[in-house]
């Protein structure tokens, strides 16, 4: 399981950070729960055990004085949002609201409790302060002149908007299709060897042969590690430039420099090489060179690795299914759960 941790304001708060480190310890040893939210909003009150008679259309209190605001979207929990004073009380009443929206549990109740109560008073007036965890952003503001603080928080999944997304022009699938996801990819990365070689095989067999899912791949050359890995982006792109009526041909030079990714990687010049793998995959060879050799597609995956950069993406290949990242890009069964995710937002 991969474990990411960021904390965002105009500059990142020692707290911030102290609290991404011991939700990040807490998910390590816990593993990652399904969580209520993207559930009935019905589940999460029964798991922090409030009587469901005390529970209005837009939240309730619980009984450590939490007052609670429920978001819906599509009849499923969206996110949650509330207010407590920081007192025994309250501190324990958060930290129990985020360990039951988020899944987790004990496992993290602690943790967070420790956190509220030896931390917050730090960020007193700072204004809010977002933690990125797994997939969870949790915000936290304190104010007050005096103990006990008044804190707002609010906890939901980490989602990029879809107008955020840059578009692609190398994808499977409908256009119309009801979930998109995307990889943000480099030719050079051997984990995005891995996923091309070991993940899509699966993801085709069991998400695009659905009908309803389309699949994007992105440009990411993380040139400052990878130093071929601009120039391979150049060359699939030229590989699709020279062959304007095949929509494969592009999926063909991909499959191709995974391939031989080993063989093309280390090289001082590897215009040469690419040119080759395009007369073995049916793409006109005279054409990529000349492509290749013009510097034609280099402000394309220079839009495509600034698109990147602009979403703050920081690793490849990054995945997501609409706007929520998938931490395990391996396992089938996150798509699939991300899916449901997405489906019960919309109201399917």
């Amino acid at each position: 399981m991969t474990i990411t941790t960021r904390a965002t304001r105009a500059t990142r708060s020692a707290p911030a950070l102290a609290l991404a480190a011991i939700l990040a310890t807490a998910l390590a040893l816990q593993g990652v729960a399904r969580a209520q939210i993207g559930a009935d909003p019905a589940r999460f009150v029964e798991a922090l055990g409030v009587d469901a008679e005390r529970v209005a259309d837009d939240g309730f209190v619980t009984e450590d004085g939490v007052r609670v605001e429920l978001e819906r979207r599509g009849g499923a929990l969206y996110a949650v949002r509330g207010v407590a004073d920081l007192d025994s009380e309250g501190v324990v009443g958060v930290a129990t609201v985020v360990a039951a929206a988020t899944g987790l549990g004990d496992g993290i109740l602690a943790p967070v409790a420790e956190f509220l109560r030896s931390r917050a008073p730090e960020i007193v007036g700072a204004g809010p302060v977002v933690v990125g965890v797994e997939r969870f952003r949790l915000s936290l503001e304190v104010r007050g002149a005096a103990e006990p603080f008044e804190l707002t928080f609010g906890l939901a999944l980490a989602e990029i908007a879809e107008a955020a997304f840059p578009t692609s022009a190398h994808a499977l699938g409908p256009v119309d299709a009801a979930v998109t996801v995307r990889e943000f990819s480099d030719f050079q990365c051997p984990f995005c060897k891995r996923f091309a070689e070991g993940v899509m095989p699966a993801l085709e067999e069991v998400l695009l042969a659905r009908g309803d899912v389309r699949f994007e791949y992105h440009h990411f050359p993380l040139q400052s590690i990878h130093a071929n890995a601009f120039r391979a982006a150049e060359a699939s792109e030229c590989a699709a430039a020279a062959a304007p009526d095949d929509t494969m041909a592009f999926w063909r030079f991909h499959d191709a420099l995974f391939e031989t990714q080993a063989a093309w990687s280390g090289l001082a010049d590897p215009d040469a090489y690419f040119v080759g793998l395009a007369d073995g995959v049916e793409v006109d060879p005279d054409e990529v060179e000349r492509c290749l050799a013009g510097g034609e597609m280099h402000a394309v995956v220079e839009r495509a690795y600034d698109a990147a950069v602009a979403l703050q993406l920081r690793g490849t290949p990054t995945v997501f299914v609409e706007g929520y990242r998938i931490e395990d890009f391996t396992e089938i069964a996150a798509y699939l759960e991300a899916i449901e995710l997405v489906e019960a937002f919309s109201g399917e």
